[in-house]
Order: structure tokens, then sequence, then C-alpha cells
């Protein structure tokens, strides 16, 4: 069986608090029936290693946690090209890497230049030792799962 054109690819560190908020989403769409053939990848921090995600796919979903700005717990939905990392890097260190830094240089490398990119970012309230997330991201993660679902489901974000 081939690879599905569309992936749901989740970010973090389970063993962060917070930040592996994009796992827990992973896990939760594990649960939902999709219409649609879609793998449901849970990446961790996968530096360079998320490039080989790319190949034969027409769309991909990132689910990350990090600071975007919002209140703890709200999530944003953007395009790469929406948005500027504010991380300087000083060297190549995959210990600095971030999002979208990442998908400028795959797109440099030519490897994006046909998939649909989306991003969900939710606001990250504590990053600490915990295999749990906070309370604040534990009330947004089935919101974010249900517009993940929505989105796929329907072709397009789901609207208050």
């Amino acid at each position: 069986m081939g690879r599905s054109k569309i992936a749901v690819i989740g970010l973090g560190n389970y063993l962060l608090c917070d930040e592996g908020a994009g796992l827990h989403t992973i896990d939760l769409l594990r649960n939902k029936k999709f219409s649609k053939n879609v793998d449901l990848v849970d990446a961790g921090t996968p530096g360079m290693n998320l490039l080989h995600q790319f190949e034969d796919r027409k769309k991909i979903i990132f689910v990350d946690s990090g600071n975007c700005g919002l209140n703890p717990g709200e999530f944003i939905r953007f395009r790469p090209d929406e948005v500027k990392s504010r991380k300087t890097r000083k060297n190549y260190s995959l210990h600095e890497f971030d999002l979208i830094s990442f998908l400028e240089s795959a797109r440099s490398l030519g490897k994006i230049d046909e998939t649909d990119i989306i991003i969900y970012c939710i606001q990250i309230d504590k990053i600490e030792m915990s295999q749990e997330p906070s309370e604040k991201i534990k009330k947004t993660l089935p919101l974010l799962s249900e517009q993940i679902y929505f989105e796929i489901e329907n072709g397009g974000i789901a609207h208050a």
C-alpha cells in the first residue's frame, strides 16, 4: 500500500508538557474516521529526517506548539509563506532547528514545490518535565483536532 496524498504530522516532545501538543493532537486524530486516506505521523523532533515526508504528498498539515503570540491554549492556522522565523541561526545545528527554518530549507532543495502546506501552532503555557499537557492545552486539543478533521473532510476551515 502506498503513502497517502494527505499527511498530518505532529511535532514535539511528550516529555516536556505542552511541547508535546502536536503529538497529543495526532493521538486524538487516530480516533477519527476519515473518509479520505490520511497518514497520521507522530514525528517527534525529527530535524532534516522530515524531508522524506514530502514525497508524493499533495497536502501536509503540521501541528506544533510554540510561542505564536497568542494566549496559552489558543491556536492559529497559517501557511509557511505568511510568517518568518524569529530564531537566528548561528550554525546548522539541529538543536536550533525550527519548523519555519526547516520548510525554508526544504523549499530551497525543491522538496515542497507541489505540496500544499498548512501549519497549526498552539500557544504553549508550560514547558517543564511532564508527560501531561497543561490544563489550558488539554482543553484546546479536542478543538484543534476537530478543526483539522473538518479541514481534511471538507477541504477548508470551520468558521465559529
